[in-house]
């Protein structure tokens, strides 16, 4: 019995760490046209900050939520004009679920978001990068290092 028990555990572990493998490869969309031209899009980016977790949950009304990771997805697509993005930032101590609206998005352009915290709880500002031909993030692999994942435009 205790035998099974332990399988279960292990092959529960190997699947865990296989699905956290598969997330943030790729920039999710956040709007719904699939066959929208890559060069008509922006990033929005979560920054790269060891002491916060960021991830995020939604554009407008479509959600982003990824279920390999939690729903800490790193990066998305948007299209140009007016966004509202849903946020889920954590630390060690705190969680706070904001939402940020980030005005006339440029094609091309990146916007980093950036979490601090300003004593009482997390906040998050964004800040555009201007415009760029493509963007990498290093998204964790525990218990390995951290791998490069490239966006073009």
């Amino acid at each position: 019995m205790h035998f099974l028990r332990n399988v279960a555990v292990a092959v529960a572990c190997v699947l865990a760490a296989g699905c956290s493998q598969l997330a943030g490869r790729h920039p999710l969309l956040g709007y719904k046209d699939k066959d929208h031209p890559k060069s008509d899009t922006a990033l929005v980016v979560c920054a790269e900050q060891p002491e916060f977790i960021c991830g995020i949950t939604g554009v407008n009304e479509k959600s982003t939520w990824e279920k390999y990771n939690g729903g800490k997805t790193p990066w998305v697509r948007v299209l140009p004009g007016n966004q509202v993005i849903k946020l889920t930032l954590s630390n060690s101590h705190l969680i706070n679920r904001p939402w940020l609206k980030i005005n006339d998005v440029k094609a091309g352009h990146v916007y980093r978001i950036n979490v601090a915290f300003n004593g009482g709880a997390l906040t998050a500002a964004w800040t555009d990068l201007g415009q760029m031909d493509s963007y990498t993030i290093h998204v964790p692999q525990f218990p390995l290092k951290p791998k490069a994942y490239t966006a073009h435009f």
